[in-house]
């Protein structure tokens, strides 16, 4: 028998596996284990019968339910519903508590963080896993802050792949970059949030990370790190986590054979049998197991039950939303030109139907890869420059809404003035932003 489940023998090793992260864009680094775990942290199903192909899933912690999904298991196009479980604090987890200490300590290295929280790496299911250095939003992908969810299920667009409606109708998933909470608000501790606040404006990329685990196709769960994510949230600035991804399994033919292989991201990633050490062969399949249970009985969950201060409800304003994350995406992983001084200077200076395409596409590589500040330089100037012209609403939109973030700025006082002065559509949306910048 391929590993035999053995509380004693228990292990996370580092595989010798080069897995092609591309196409995520928010993973700075990555390792692949094989875990040899105990089983105590793992997905449960059970069908609903009178839904063809759809699940009741609960993620467990020592049998607490940390999360609920109401999920089409085989269609990753549509939303799943979401909700809380009974808060991870409930779960009498040792071996959370055994490694806070050291992953709240500085950032080391990926090697020296999968060597921390390998008590908790343990408490999986066996398989191959991925852990990577990654950096991820805190909201829900829903407009929520991260941590102001509902109590009870609800449709997550996050659980699903993103539809972009433009002439291929392009599909983005399997980008973990939003954040989900277990832990119950009664925990929350605003001397804590101070505490990390002030040790992420000294850090940057030692800062400590937090812990989440993937659970759909932009949406993790956290399992240590709330308080540094409410740090993130006041400072508008993406958290630093370490995240841990479990390896899917699918059948390939090869020269006429079936071949198994497997997949963390994407179909086509290159981590076969021919390149898994041979210890690890054959792979050991961890299918979806159905629970033999009448029914899964779970109330709303009660994690959140605080009533959060407008400072935390308007942090979600300084992140992407989904579709513009998609948008990012989509535009780093597909653009075929190098973005440069030179082309930017042509393309704030050209208004024609592709330049704008062109504009937008370079504007949503620039909010992921550039500084803020030289993103708000480029916009003021085309915005400058399209005032005479005919734009895009959608990049539009785009544009007034980084410039509506600069807050006391003259030149983007004078371009909006300008701007009223020039249009004559009463009715555009715009115009309310702009209206509203002086409230």
């Amino acid at each position: 028998m391929f590993f035999k489940k053995n509380k004693e023998k228990l292990s996370v090793e580092l595989v010798d596996m080069a897995v092609d992260t591309s196409e995520v864009i928010n993973i700075k680094n990555s390792k692949v284990v094989y875990i040899n775990g105990a089983g105590k942290l793992k997905e449960v199903y059970k069908e609903v019968e009178d839904l063809k192909n759809s699940y009741l899933v609960q993620i467990r912690l020592n049998d607490i339910p940390l999360i609920q999904i109401n999920t089409d298991y085989y269609i990753s196009t549509i939303e799943c519903l979401l909700a809380t479980g009974y808060g991870i604090e409930n779960a009498n987890c040792k071996e959370i508590l055994e490694i806070q200490e050291k992953i709240n300590s500085d950032f080391i290295s990926l090697e020296d963080s999968i060597e921390t929280i390998t008590p908790l790496l343990k408490l999986l299911n066996n398989g191959f896993y991925m852990v990577a250095d990654v950096e991820c939003y805190p909201t829900d992908g829903n407009g929520n802050f991260f941590w102001n969810v509902p109590n009870d299920l609800v449709l997550n667009p996050a659980t699903a792949m993103k539809c972009l409606r433009d002439d291929d109708f392009t599909y983005i998933g399997r980008q973990p970059v939003y954040l989900y909470p277990t832990q119950t608000t009664d925990a929350y501790n605003s001397e804590r949030v101070d505490y990390y606040i002030e040790k992420f404006k000294k850090m940057s990329d030692n800062e400590p990370r937090a812990i989440v685990y993937n659970c759909g196709e932009f949406i993790n769960f956290i399992i240590d790190g709330h308080h540094k994510a409410c740090a993130a949230a006041l400072l508008g600035k993406p958290l630093k986590c370490i995240l841990i991804k479990k390896a899917g399994y699918f059948m390939e033919s090869e020269k006429g054979k079936w071949v198994d292989k497997l997949y963390f991201f994407s179909l086509y990633e290159k981590a076969t049998s021919k390149n898994v050490p041979k210890k690890y062969l054959p792979f050991k399949k961890n299918e979806m197991k159905i629970e033999k249970l009448n029914e899964i009985k779970l109330e709303n969950g009660k994690v959140n039950k605080r009533k959060w201060e407008n400072k935390y409800l308007d942090s979600v304003k300084n992140f992407p939303s989904l579709e513009k994350y998609a948008n990012i995406v989509n535009a780093s992983i597909n653009f075929e030109f190098k973005i440069t001084d030179e082309l930017i200077k042509k393309y704030v200076n050209i208004f024609d139907e592709n330049s704008q395409e062109m504009m937008k596409k370079i504007i949503y590589i620039l909010m992921y890869t550039e500084s803020l500040e030289k993103l708000q330089k480029i916009v003021i100037k085309y915005a400058k420059n399209s005032l005479n012209h005919k734009i895009d609403k959608d990049l539009k939109l785009m544009i007034y809404n980084i410039l509506f973030q600069m807050k006391n700025n003259s030149e983007v006082e004078q371009i909006f003035i300008d701007y009223i002065v020039y249009n004559e559509d009463r009715d555009d949306p715009v115009l309310e932003l702009i209206n509203s910048y002086w409230k």
